[in-house]
């Protein structure tokens, strides 16, 4: 699989990775589906705020040691994690273990499987409410980000929504500097290959973002963070899509 020996060897060495918890964003993305599910229940229903997800379906696309699905799970979704890294999958299945204990009786499921995000998916059509990707598809090249975004469309149910957060090309010279002085493989747009980790990345325009999401999901919000990230004894500012999506 496409540059699983060296997500694996980050995983060990936790160079970019790193955090127990999810991040602000994604939390920010569970608030807000709490409220649009809120304004469609009974009174009677506002007592189960605590398991937002419940019953419902959720796939997280590069699940990594799985703070997120584990996050969805003890919130009463059905979560499936897709992981390239083996060792960040076997990380990931202990860390439940160990926190299931603490998981209240009314909890979801929890299952991940070693595979990429890139090829196609083993799910039903139609079969899931919640996708994530939590800065999960930027190792893609454009083949493979074809299948993803083609397979994200097929398994999602009609309605069904799509949190990304993305790589940002605007307003990151670090990003910038990277494609102009490393860049990828000839034919893969907005690329770098980092010259330490041998870590293939892409970043996003807001244009290209916008046309490529856009031509499978209809965009619901789309907004920039920004974050300091420490790397070789020197700090980057650095630039993320936050997208809230929607199958059409």
């Amino acid at each position: 699989m496409a540059q699983q020996d060296i997500w694996e060897k980050e995983y060990d060495e936790k160079k970019l990775v790193g955090g127990d918890k999810p991040a602000a964003s994604f939390r920010g993305f569970v608030k807000w589906f709490k409220k649009e599910e809120r304004k469609k229940r009974t009174a009677e229903d506002q007592t189960s705020d605590g398991f937002v997800f419940q019953g419902m379906n959720i796939l997280d696309l590069g699940s990594g040691e799985g703070k997120n699905a584990l996050y969805c799970a003890e919130r009463g979704g059905n979560v499936l994690g897709i992981e390239i890294a083996r060792n960040a999958v076997e990380t990931a299945i202990k860390s439940a273990q160990v926190k299931d204990r603490e998981i209240r009786v009314a909890r979801g499921s929890l299952h991940y499987e070693l595979g990429s995000i890139g090829e196609k998916l083993a799910l039903e059509t139609n079969s899931i409410d919640i996708v994530l990707d939590v800065t999960s598809s930027n190792s893609l090249n454009e083949t493979e980000r074809s299948v993803y975004l083609s397979e994200t469309s097929r398994v999602l149910k009609k309605g069904g929504l799509f949190f990304v957060r993305a790589l940002c090309k605007d307003a990151d010279s670090n990003a910038k500097s990277l494609v102009k002085e490393f860049p990828g493989k000839e034919g893969e747009k907005d690329t770098y290959t980092m010259p330490d980790l041998g870590l293939t990345e892409r970043v996003f325009t807001e244009a290209d973002f916008k046309e490529l999401y856009g031509a499978h999901f209809t965009i619901l919000k789309l907004s920039k963070e920004f974050h300091y990230t420490r790397f070789q004894d020197r700090t980057y500012k650095r630039a993320f899509w936050i997208a809230y999506l929607q199958k059409k």
